[in-house]
């Protein structure tokens, strides 16, 4: 083919992966939520939403630049030609880090990331582009190798940036910290005061053990009154600056349910 048709497969390719990139068929998320048992939550990602960000996310935007790119240098040939390359690279590179599977363990849950569907499709389409502007520059060997480490530098750093942002973004999420949070008497409770300290929790004279959490799960354990029994929860930040909390139950047989009514009546205010 003609360099007008390299130039207009290239941007067809890059369009192409950034209009996909809203369709969830990246990445398969599964997460485990420990308990007594456990239960299993699975979705499946598009490039903007949670642990595809950022690296998934700046494919798509890279894949986009260069498709631009692309029907520019129809009109105006000056384009330099190491802007597709270098676009194209990047754009299969950090696609390509999406096959290494990621994952985060913790003690209330765990999470693993796999390719989806998209992800094969947008590597296919990526090596288009790949191709496409090698055929439109033709690079000499020095330019060649130069591309190629720039290649496995995105790969790399994909993966890394990858791994890196599921221990954040599954470390993150917790709205509480050290401290006492009061909930108020409600139609089936007294007022009582929960107190979060290194690890540990207090409610009142009724409750006390190990808190332990990932993200917005904990899990309670070690608790005299039911020793053998393992709570877990969702914990949500409620109030105008997310700082008091709303428990959900996932799963907590203590004394029949009686702790977990207790959590989960009404809302724990922040102590000043």
């Amino acid at each position: 083919m003609n360099r007008i048709r390299w130039l207009a497969v290239i941007a067809a390719a890059g369009l192409g992966i950034f209009g996909l990139s809203f369709v969830d068929g990246w990445i398969s998320h599964d997460r485990e939520l420990l308990g007594e048992g456990y239960r299993r939550v699975h979705i499946v990602l598009n490039a903007w939403r949670s642990a595809a960000i950022p690296v998934l996310t700046l494919g798509a935007v890279a894949a986009l630049a260069t498709g631009i790119g692309a029907l520019i240098a129809v009109r105006r040939p000056g384009i330099p030609g190491w802007l597709l390359m270098g676009g194209s690279v990047v754009t299969l590179a950090v696609i390509g880090a999406t096959l290494v599977p990621n994952g985060q363990d913790g003690h209330a849950s765990s999470v693993q990331l796999t390719p989806a569907w998209l992800t094969g499709v947008g590597i296919g389409l990526a090596a288009v582009m790949v191709a496409g502007a090698v055929a439109v520059v033709r690079p000499h060997r020095q330019a060649a190798v130069a591309l190629c480490v720039v290649g496995a530098i995105g790969v790399v750093g994909g993966i890394g940036g990858r791994w890196l942002g599921l221990q954040v973004s599954a470390g993150t999420g917790a709205h509480w910290s050290d401290g006492s949070y009061t909930r108020p008497a409600t139609a089936d409770q007294e007022p009582e005061t929960l107190t979060i300290t290194s690890g540990s929790f207090e409610i009142a004279d009724r409750w006390a053990g190990t808190w332990e959490s990932s993200g917005w799960t904990v899990v309670l354990t070690d608790d005299p009154a039911c020793p053998d029994s393992r709570g877990t929860y969702h914990a949500h930040g409620e109030g105008g600056t997310g700082v008091d909390l709303r428990f959900v139950k996932v799963v907590d047989t203590c004394h029949d349910g009686a702790r977990a009514a207790d959590l989960e009546d009404g809302i724990w205010a922040r102590d000043p």
